[in-house]
């Protein structure tokens, strides 16, 4: 399976480098494209830098939006039409900083990501919101719907909990 990868920053490189290492083919873009060709490179033949957003998205299986979340709305505007049908995963939380560097909340408290992003996508898109808390491990655990993914999130129950996959299973309620 390819797997586009929009956002090869921080967390999408260490994203692109792990689906690479594990087989994965992967087309990555970037805004301004330098950082998509640079990280090709790195990775070697499983990896292409594609021209555009659009362009990462040809013949992928599967699409993560590895971006900051206060521009994933605009990305997701600009891809809307080839997203309809996609696996779309979103590793954001959202947060910013603000004028002293202090890191907040973009949405309000008690607002789901995972909600606010699925509104953005077509309908037939599939959401799902993984590898944000990436102190939480490699073993894919289903922690709920959409309507979940705040408990993740700074500020839920389980953001930064570092626990096997017994106790997660325990933690989630079996979702």
């Amino acid at each position: 399976m390819t797997t586009a990868i929009i956002g090869t920053g921080g967390l999408g490189s260490v994203i692109a480098r792990q689906l690479a290492a594990g087989g994965e083919t992967l087309r990555l873009a970037n805004a301004g494209n330098e950082s998509a060709r640079t990280l090709a490179t790195q990775i070697g033949h499983a990896a292409v830098a594609a021209a555009s957003n659009q362009d990462a998205l040809q013949g992928a299986g599967a699409v993560i939006l590895a971006l900051r979340f206060t521009v994933l709305k605009a990305v997701i505007d600009q891809i809307a039409v080839p997203l309809n049908g996609q696996l779309v995963v979103v590793p954001s939380n959202p947060l910013t900083t603000d004028a002293h560097g202090n890191v907040i909340r973009v949405l309000p408290e008690g607002q789901s990501s995972g909600n606010v992003v699925a509104g953005w996508l077509p309908t037939g898109a599939r959401l799902a919101m993984a590898f944000g808390s990436m102190s939480a491990g490699f073993e894919p655990v289903k922690a709920g719907g959409t309507d979940q993914s705040g408990r993740f999130e700074v500020g839920g129950d389980l953001h930064n909990l570092i626990v096997g996959l017994a106790e997660a299973r325990s933690l989630i309620g079996g979702a």
